[in-house]
Order: C-alpha cells, then sequence, then structure tokens
C-alpha cells in the first residue's frame, strides 16, 4: 500500500502523529503536510486563481516586462509572446499551457499592480512618448463660451517669437493673440519666461473687455498661469479654471488648431514685413476659413459660429480691481516700502492702543496695486476685513513707474543672482578638484622617488690642536 494512503488509514483509526511517523520511518512534518492536504477544504476556482496570482513568478514576469532599451530613438520592450517563452516551463507546472491563459492572467496581475495596461506603459515608457500610449477619453466636451489658452513658438527670419493664443472652444474661433519675442539675454526655449504674470492679466483684461466673460477657461499647468495674480482675478470674476493633465494632448483641442494656423503661417511670413503682422493675417484667415470640426456635420467658419456665442458682460473698474497686484507688508515710519518705491500711510495710532516700548512692532497690512497705476496703494488690514485708506507714492528709485518694467528688473536681477550663485559653486568645485590633484601627485611623487645611493655626508671630526682647544676654552 502507497505509504500516503497508510498513512491516511492509520490516523483514520486514531494513530497518533508521532506513532504514524514512528512506524512508517516518516517525518512528523510530512506526516501533518499529508493529512491538512486531504482534510482541508477543497478551494473554489476564484480561490485557485487567487492563490496562482499571488505566486512570486509574477513578479519576476513584471520585472521582465519593465526591461527596456533604446533603439532609433524609440524606447523597445519584450513582447507578451517572448515573455511567456522565456516562462513557459514554470508556469505550465503551475497549471498555464497556453499563452491565451497566461494572457488572461497576466491582464489580472497588471490591473491589480498598474490599474491598467496604460498605467505599465506609463512607467516603462520615456517621457516624449506617453502621448503615444493614453488611452481616449472619448469626446472632449465643447460648451458655448468655453475658452482655451495655450503658447506655442514659431521661428521668424533667424529669430525666435511665442505666441500666446486665445481660442473659443466651440467654434473653434481664435479670439487674439499676444506674441513676445525671445530676448538675447534670457534665451528662453518655453513662453514659461517669455511671458510674465502681468502682461497675461492685461491682455486677459483686454479680452474681457471686447468679448465679455467666458463659462470657463482652459489651460495647461505652466507658472505664468497659475500665477496668484491670475488665479485671484478669474476666481474674483467667478470664471472657473480647468487644469489639463500633463503630458495629455488630446485634452487640448487648441493644438490642433495650432497646427492648422502655422500652415497659413508659412505662407504669410514670406509675404509682411513683421512676425506680427504675418500672425494676425494668418489668424484672420483661419477665423473666415470653412473647417471640418467633429462636432460638426457640414464644414464650418469659426468667425460666423462665434457670432451666435453670447458672455456675460463686467465693467472695467471691476476688471482692473480683479487683476491687482496683493502684497503684505509692514507700515515703519508711516512709509510702506515695494519694489524700491516708498508710500506714505499714516497709520493709526488708536488702532494700537497698549503696544508701548518695547512691545510695540511693526504693523502688517495687506495692499493692493493697480496693474496700470504703480502711484496709488489700497491697504487693507491683515485679515483684509477692514479697509485703512491710500498710500501715495512720494519716492522713486526706480527707473520706471510701469509694474511691468519693474516685475522684469526684478527678475533680471533674480537670475544675475542664480548665475553668480552656480559660477561660485563651479569655481569651488574646480578648486576642489585642483586641490585633491596635487594632493594625489604629490603623495604619487613620494610614491616612486628612488633612494638615493650616495652615502649621507658626516660630521667630520676636527683634528685635536692643544693651541685652539685652550683659546676656545677661554672664549
Amino acid at each position: 500500500m502507497d505509504k500516503k494512503k497508510m498513512v491516511l488509514h492509520l490516523y483514520a483509526l486514531g494513530t497518533s502523529i508521532s506513532r504514524i511517523a514512528k512506524e512508517l520511518d516518516i517525518s512528523k512534518s510530512t506526516v501533518h503536510r499529508w493529512i491538512q492536504e486531504i482534510l482541508a477544504k477543497p478551494k473554489t476556482r476564484e480561490e485557485r486563481i487567487d492563490s496562482l496570482l499571488q505566486d512570486e513568478i509574477w513578479d519576476r514576469i513584471i520585472h521582465t516586462l519593465m526591461l527596456t532599451a533604446e533603439e532609433k530613438g524609440r524606447t523597445r520592450t519584450l513582447s507578451i509572446s517572448k515573455v511567456f517563452r522565456l516562462y513557459e516551463q514554470e508556469l505550465t507546472i503551475k497549471g498555464i499551457e497556453k499563452e491565451r491563459t497566461f494572457r488572461r492572467y497576466l491582464e489580472r496581475v497588471i490591473k491589480e499592480r498598474f490599474g491598467s495596461w496604460e498605467g505599465l506603459e506609463m512607467r516603462r515608457r520615456d517621457k516624449s512618448e506617453l502621448a503615444e500610449y493614453r488611452k481616449p477619453k472619448g469626446k472632449q466636451r465643447r460648451e458655448k463660451g468655453e475658452w482655451e489658452i495655450d503658447a506655442t513658438g514659431y521661428p521668424f527670419r533667424g529669430e525666435r517669437y511665442f505666441v500666446l493664443a486665445v481660442r473659443e472652444r466651440w467654434s473653434g474661433c481664435f479670439l487674439s493673440c499676444m506674441v513676445a519675442k525671445v530676448k538675447e539675454d534670457t534665451q528662453a526655449q518655453h513662453y514659461n519666461k517669455a511671458f510674465n504674470s502681468l502682461d497675461v492679466a492685461r491682455f486677459l483684461i483686454s479680452l474681457f473687455k471686447e468679448y465679455g466673460l467666458p463659462e470657463r477657461i482652459i489651460t495647461d499647468n505652466e507658472a505664468v498661469l497659475k500665477a496668484e495674480i491670475i488665479t485671484r482675478g478669474l476666481e474674483y470674476l467667478n470664471i472657473p479654471i480647468t487644469r489639463t493633465k500633463p503630458h495629455a494632448p488630446n485634452q487640448k483641442l487648441i493644438e490642433r488648431g495650432f497646427r492648422d494656423l502655422k500652415d497659413h503661417l508659412r505662407y504669410y511670413t514670406n509675404t509682411h514685413p513683421t512676425f506680427e503682422d504675418a500672425l494676425r493675417a494668418a489668424v484672420e484667415m483661419y477665423n473666415k476659413s470653412e473647417h471640418k470640426f467633429e462636432h460638426f456635420t457640414s464644414p464650418v467658419i469659426p468667425e460666423v459660429l462665434h457670432s451666435q456665442v453670447e458672455y456675460r458682460q463686467a465693467e472695467e473698474d471691476e476688471l482692473r480691481k480683479a487683476f491687482r497686484e496683493r502684497f503684505e507688508r509692514v507700515v515703519r515710519n508711516h512709509t510702506i516700502t515695494i519694489d524700491n518705491l516708498k508710500y506714505e500711510f499714516i497709520y493709526d495710532f488708536e488702532d494700537r492702543a497698549g503696544e508701548i516700548g518695547r512691545n510695540r512692532k511693526a504693523p502688517t497690512v495687506v495692499c493692493y496695486r493697480d496693474i496700470e497705476n504703480a502711484t496709488i496703494l489700497e491697504v487693507w488690514d491683515e485679515k483684509e476685513t477692514r479697509p485703512f485708506g491710500i498710500a501715495r507714492l512720494i519716492s522713486q528709485d526706480a527707473p520706471s513707474l510701469d509694474p511691468t518694467e519693474i516685475k522684469e528688473l526684478r527678475n533680471k536681477e533674480k537670475r544675475i543672482a542664480r548665475r553668480k550663485k552656480k559660477l561660485k559653486e563651479e569655481l569651488i568645485e574646480i578648486e576642489q578638484q585642483e586641490l585633491q590633484q596635487q594632493s594625489t601627485t604629490t603623495f604619487l611623487e613620494l610614491l616612486s622617488a628612488e633612494p638615493s645611493t650616495q652615502p649621507t655626508p658626516q660630521p667630520q671630526e676636527e683634528e685635536w690642536d692643544p693651541v685652539k682647544l685652550f683659546l676656545g676654552g677661554e672664549q
């Protein structure tokens, strides 16, 4: 009789595990395991699958799937069929004999660990290739009055320009564009450095004055579009903001509009003397041409469609109030200092009763400054619950009162400071390398130095002269 059957027979007769192991010359652990295998409740199909998916072989399979190599500028990975052939013998032992079965189990493992096949591709592909492996989320919603804001670059006669454009999402009409030329001292490779937040604020004010307030604004996550003055201004005007996901071009319909707009630019840059004139002509041609958008059954003209869109209107004072610069400052000697500009403000002493001598601190206030007028500040208390009054400019240490020029000057100073810090760090690193090289060279010279074959000169004994000895003794 088979030993396994004898173990079960003896155990059924009431024999202890120790006695069975001694009589059959088997270890106790083996006897116990055989008994448990028979007595254990049989697993359901789902339990067997879950147990199989927890096997360590899937860790090695996932590691193999993550192996990549770069060929011809593309990320290459192993195919599913190749991975199955690599682990075919081990998978067969575990009951997975066909590639179709392997793919079914693998899909469940990937879904549990990465969420989806798309999640796996996002982990193992290069950043520049992610857009190709994102699954489309269906057709994008297009509502009337929604604006998209984005920027693109374009070369013109050896120089580079950035274009910040606003496009109405439903009609596809380009409303306006703002142009910035790349400066030689900045060499900006991205529009985030070509524009500043005050430029964008002025641009939005001009659009809101001309068309009205949109229902929603869609932008990417660039810092210039996420600046406090922009976010606070749109919130003040009750305009919702939607940020697109990084590396998801399918969410930005304006990207397709840029492609068509640049087709017109390639012609008009050869027929117009300046880039601004060429861009103006290209936008006009784009808006007046017929386009076949997927949410319309027949070709449409963006300019005609946009005339059917209605916007909420707002007064110019409200627009300028929304897009104001905000500062938190302290009042010292009845003076508030912002960007080397001094404003006179008389702080009421009654509000500071009890603060005498050492307990007296400089009060903190919140200041608002119009982006078109830097001579006046609107002053509020620290919690912005009570207005204190107006502070007026009393001195000017800046070359200009234009807030945009002041901001550019401040940004230039920051760039210079960062450059100085970087050069200083490089200089320290070079000095450390030279010191290390000198110490290494000195050590090697000591090791390579040969001992001298010439005898060391010994002091010669002088001849015994009684006269010198006598005279030397007297001295």
